[in-house]
């Protein structure tokens, strides 16, 4: 009841809890000691039962050979993201069937053999499964993501309305149907299971729930895959605490599975070891290069095994299978024919084949990234990933849009409030950069989003005069790994567009107080002094970068400009020469030599 049936008791607290203490991102990545761990459970049944075993020999030793070859011949081809996309496939498909079978456990248990009803069951789970990821914005952009990695094209947005319109279709046509015959069943008091109808409002409902209600699609993976893992862990636990009864398997299992807390709980640790392992992997010890692209391949193997193998040792009309279940009566499966078994594999190297012949990598990042909000304008993460990119192009009125959508949606996210801000700034709407910067402090930190916004905040109230307020928050983006303040202002001062003069004028002098040698900043202030005819603070500007870079003719042609209208032509004579010396066909220079000898 509570392990398989009402595992969301389970999931739901501890999942909120981890957020909570740890914050999605943490929680995502701790999520692989459960899901790799549970990847072990599988090959616990299928390498520690020796009538299993001897049954798929070839299958058991052959497979894993060949694919881990295949797939880090793909990832150091560059067709990682079409292994990717096929594997994400068969993850989805591994959890419909997961869901399915246990329904028709239940139903094998009290009696019921109905092909109708079998048939009815895949229907609804496949049907309603396949409306969530379609219908709830989060999981489709997670979704069309994978497929345009690989290269392949999404539908506009007319197209999927229609394939939304038939998913929803297909989904009320099961449902109905599926509902017409319970009642006919139960009417004719025929066998039906309690049980199965709890599994299905559970699984079905847990997954629309993680996927419709919960707006981060990263929070809500974890919450699925941590219910799918634990229904994996008990039903392993029950079978196998069965089996070692009999005859036929390793010493390891036997031991492993005894009735024990201490073995109970050893198996526990040993997948949870698994899973952890492949945390240090891909963090620690392989995080880029080739070894990362061999680490990758060889998870992907242990995850395709897991599929693979579930799909024939988990055959619950098998008579050791169903003995070990509970059931002891019924129809038993029929053994695949072995070539008719390897000729399955295509519906995995098949579509790998395809996506990588017509696979392209045309679409820049914001063109993915615009794909992916047409099909799905309510994922806040796409929408704040288009905001950052507008930005980055200077498209600034449709990039703050983008950020109002996303926050609309999911105001939690301190990496879009900081780029939120950043976008604000730069329009030249302070007050309302001020607002995001500080509500960034109020979510988590994600990816340095606090040491930006207090770097950029330090900045606006720099310009605005409290210098004290902003040292405050420089230092506290300084502890977080920030970027120093004046290069942040430099940097500000260049991708500001060119109407906003006055605003990069505010930030240059800024620098300046900040850091009276900074020669770039000095130099725009004193063209802008000189421009507004205020000679005598040009000179002196342009004179402090002469003293400072002497053989830098910029400061110099401005000192002598400004010398000029100050009436001290024999100065600015003198200053001309030394840059015809050292740049003798300086165009400035030169006009300015000609103008002097005019005069």
């Amino acid at each position: 009841m509570l392990l398989i049936l009402c595992v969301p008791l389970i999931t739901w607290p501890l999942v909120k809890a981890g957020q909570v203490a740890w914050g999605p991102d943490l929680l995502a990545s701790l999520i692989l000691l459960t899901a790799t761990g549970h990847y072990f459970a599988t090959f616990a049944r299928a390498y520690g039962d020796r009538e299993l075993f001897q049954r798929f020999r070839t299958r058991f030793l052959l497979t894993p050979v060949v694919l881990l070859v295949t797939f880090i011949a793909m990832f150091a081809s560059g067709n990682g993201p079409s292994l990717v996309l096929v594997t994400t496939g068969w993850a989805f498909w591994h959890w419909l069937a997961q869901a399915f079978g246990f329904a028709r456990i239940y139903d094998i248990k009290v009696g019921s053999f109905g092909r109708w009803t079998s048939r009815l069951d895949k229907a609804l789970v496949i049907s309603w499964f396949v409306g969530a990821v379609v219908l709830t914005d989060g999981a489709t952009a997670e979704f069309a993501g994978v497929v345009l990695q690989a290269g392949l094209p999404l539908p506009n947005a007319a197209q999927f309305d229609v394939v939304q319109i038939v998913v929803v279709a297909a989904m009320l046509v099961a449902g109905v149907a599926y509902l017409a015959n319970l009642i006919t069943t139960i009417v004719r008091k025929q066998p039906w299971s309690w049980q199965k109808q709890v599994m299905h409002v559970m699984t079905i409902g847990y997954y629309w729930f993680a996927f419709a209600w919960l707006p981060n699609v990263v929070v809500a993976y974890v919450l699925y895959e941590f219910f799918h893992d634990i229904q994996y862990y008990a039903i392993t636990w029950l079978t196998c605490r069965q089996r070692v009864r009999r005859p036929g398997t390793t010493s390891w299992l036997s031991r492993m599975f005894r009735p024990s807390w201490i073995a109970t709980l050893g198996f526990v640790l040993v997948m949870t070891a698994c899973g952890g392992m492949d945390i240090l992997g891909r963090n620690f010890l392989y995080p880029e290069g080739l070894n990362n692209q061999v680490w990758m391949a060889l998870i992907l193997t242990f995850a395709i095994l897991h599929y693979y193998y579930d799909g024939f040792i988990w055959k619950a009309r098998e008579n050791t299978l169903g003995s070990d279940l509970g059931i002891n009566s019924g129809l038993r499966a029929v053994v695949v024919p072995g070539l008719r078994h390897a000729a399955s594999w295509g519906f995995f190297f098949v579509p790998i084949v395809a996506v990588m012949a017509f696979g392209t990598d045309g679409l820049s990042k914001r063109e993915q990234t615009e794909s992916l909000v047409a099909l799905a304008p309510g994922d806040f993460l796409n929408q704040a990933e288009l905001g950052l990119e507008l930005a980055i192009a200077g498209e600034l009125p449709a990039a703050i849009e983008c950020y109002e959508k996303s926050i609309a949606i999911y105001p939690g996210l301190a990496q879009s409030r900081a780029n939120f801000g950043a976008a604000l700034d730069l329009s030249g709407d302070l007050d309302g950069a001020r607002e995001q910067y500080e509500a960034a402090f109020t979510c988590r930190d994600q990816n340095g989003a606090h040491s930006r916004a207090h770097i950029n905040l330090g900045v606006i109230l720099l310009v605005q005069g409290e210098r004290e307020l902003a040292q405050v928050h420089f230092d506290a983006g300084h502890k977080l790994g920030g970027e120093a303040p004046v290069s942040r202002m430099m940097g500000m001062a260049a991708q500001l567009p060119p109407d906003a003069e006055k605003r990069q004028q505010e930030l240059y002098a800024a620098v300046l107080l900040l850091d009276p040698e900074q020669l770039e900043a000095r130099y725009n202030v004193a063209s802008r002094l000189l421009a507004q005819g205020r000679f005598e603070q040009a000179a002196s500007d342009f004179r402090f970068l002469v003293e400072r870079s002497p053989q830098v003719t910029l400061g110099m042609i401005g000192l002598a400009k400004a010398q000029v209208e100050l009436g001290q032509v024999q100065e600015a004579r003198l200053m001309v020469a030394r840059v015809l010396r050292l740049t003798p066909l300086d165009p400035d220079a030169l006009a300015l030599h000609a103008r002097l000898n005019g005069r």
